[in-house]
């Protein structure tokens, strides 16, 4: 192998965040070898096939081991209530974090880094268009503008208060880098130093990048796995709909929906709902619209894989809340309870989306199921009285997991609060915990004598931006209470 290195330099701060893509190697003879030489973005970006190549870098970049690699799913669910209190992560799901936590360091540290891969390359790749043409080129800014939306989505709403906070969204969100530096000399330039943009600046670019990526992305890529693991126009569209439901927009939530219901892809209800999550079936279920793909070589250890903590075949660190088993219109014959989907060992139970897959879980991120349900609520919240098409929605997801069929409840808010629910019983264990509590502003339940109740609103329901980066960057400001 002809050993190529590229050399970049990188902090584990943003405001000093300058790094590389990809490595590129070619086979050759033992005698031929050559030594390791530099590489720079102008060798990088100068056939189609390379600029390829790095495109394919961007998912390289949101398998982030402390981020979007697992994790981050894992954080918001330890805060939500539907999880047990796991020991393992600390302080996360107890609200009583400090700012100088290492963990909190590392995820943040590991979004920006997939943000700034995002930023890096499309700078690079505009300094190189003329290699692909502008058409070409438009697909793959899309792709960067999707995972860069996908990677500040679950950013917001681990460091921030959720949108609704204020009336207008103006409180602090978390720094909007959406360019990077050239080179490590303008990496520890003062202009690096970004503050807190607010939250609704933060969506506002989230749905820019989102609706600029459905333009332009492809319905499908011409083979399952890749139509299932890079982004799509039924990802973006997908993703938007839940983004429009945490800043209350109903109609774009039910338009985004629409767009994805009508998808020429046809995405579908698995005829299981343990499809989603079975290995050999990845590729063949109808629902899965977007997942990060992961096999054992992404996950080599215990500690990062999502499976390692939910399984009871890995480190077994996350069981279900008995309380989840008890939510309202959960029968215990429902297929979501029962075979595959549910693990018992020992004293404690265990979701089985995972269970079989304790190094190689794909992260889940979007499947249709979601979508429906999106379009569910938002149908729920927009009409004046009763909205009988989003529970005859509901109770389409709950027929294929044959789960009795709900009526009409008498009231709107009952409506609302029966989608709730299913949305708990559907997406449990997925990423969704926390931030359905508090979006729709409910405080999260207590946990036994684990947790007690937490206020959707309170100064401790985010976390702390890292101590080392207010320390670096003064300009950003402390979440109140971390003080």
């Amino acid at each position: 192998m002809k050993k190529i290195h590229l050399t970049y330099i990188y902090r584990p701060v943003i405001t000093l965040a300058f790094g590389t893509l990809l490595l590129f190697g070619s086979c050759s003879k033992v005698d031929e070898q050559a030594p390791y030489v530099a590489i720079g973005p102008e060798d990088v970006f100068n056939t189609p096939a390379r600029i390829e190549k790095a495109a394919f870098g961007l998912y390289n970049a949101l398998q982030n081991a402390e981020f979007l690699g697992g994790r981050a799913l894992i954080y918001i669910d330890q805060r939500g209530n539907d999880a047990s209190v796991a020991a393992y992560f600390g302080q996360i799901p107890t609200f009583n974090l400090l700012s100088n936590n290492a963990t909190v360091l590392a995820a943040w540290t590991g979004a920006y880094r997939t943000i700034f891969e995002a930023n890096y390359f499309m700078a690079n790749l505009q300094a190189n268009e003329s290699v692909i043409g502008a058409d070409a080129a438009s697909v793959y800014y899309a792709e960067a503008k999707f995972c860069r939306a996908l990677t500040f989505y679950y950013l917001v709403n681990i460091y921030a208060q959720t949108y609704g906070y204020t009336a207008d969204a103006s409180h602090p969100g978390v720094p909007l880098m959406i360019t990077a530096p050239t080179s490590g000399g303008d990496a520890f330039d003062p202009k690096w130093k970004l503050p807190r943009a607010t939250v609704k600046q933060v969506y506002d670019q989230i749905i820019q990048d989102l609706t600029d990526a459905a333009a332009d992305l492809p319905d499908d890529w011409g083979s399952a796995y890749a139509t299932r693991t890079r982004a799509t126009k039924g990802a973006a569209n997908g993703l938007l709909s839940r983004v429009y439901l945490v800043t209350g927009n109903w109609p774009q939530a039910d338009a985004a929906a629409d767009r994805v219901i009508a998808s020429p892809e046809g995405y579908d209800l698995a005829a299981d709902p343990y499809e989603n999550f079975n290995r050999p079936t990845y590729e063949t279920t109808p629902e899965i619209i977007f997942n990060i793909a992961m096999n054992t070589s992404d996950n080599p250890n215990t500690n990062n894989a999502i499976g390692q903590h939910y399984s009871p075949n890995g480190r077994a660190d996350i069981s279900i809340n008995p309380d989840y088993l008890e939510l309202p219109n959960f029968a215990d014959t429902d297929k979501r309870k029962i075979g595959d989907m549910i693990v018992t060992s020992g004293d404690f139970v265990y979701t089985g989306k995972y269970a079989k897959t304790t190094f190689d879980s794909w992260v889940p991120i979007l499947r249709h199921a979601e979508v429906l349900l999106n379009k569910a609520e938002a149908l729920a919240r927009i009409n004046a009285g009763v909205s009988q098409e989003a529970l005859d929605i509901i109770n389409e997801i709950r027929d294929r997991s044959d789960a009795a069929l709900l009526p009409l409840p008498a009231s709107k808010q009952a409506l609302i609060d029966l989608i709730l629910n299913e949305r708990r019983i559907e997406l449990a264990f997925e990423g969704f915990g926390m931030i359905d509590f508090v979006r729709t502003k409910r405080n999260i339940p207590a946990r036994g004598a684990f947790q007690p109740e937490q206020d959707w609103n309170d100064n401790l329901t985010p976390w702390p931006i890292p101590f080392q980066e207010t320390q670096q960057n003064t300009s950003l400001g402390q979440n109140p209470g971390y003080d």
